[in-house]
């Protein structure tokens, strides 16, 4: 296992997300950190270290896990 994965398709591939879906995590804050980025060609492209991945991939809730609410508390 290379130590980074260039790109959103590849990072996404190995977190069994598709890239659309990394990428909208990624863009909203809520996703892996991206590390840098270099330049091939013309193109700029994400650098995610697979360390990184793991460590994000472990914390997250689950699959369908409603993080956007926030937890009701009662008045008493």
């Amino acid at each position: 296992m290379p130590k980074e994965l260039v790109g959103f398709g590849p990072a996404a591939d190995y977190l069994g997300l598709k890239r659309n879906t990394l990428s909208s995590y990624v863009a909203r804050g809520n996703g892996p950190r991206v590390k840098e980025r270099r330049i091939e060609g013309q193109y700029l492209l994400p650098v995610f270290e697979v360390e990184e991945l793991d460590r994000w991939k472990n914390s997250r809730p689950g699959q369908g896990a409603r993080t956007d609410l926030i937890q009701a508390t009662a008045s008493t």
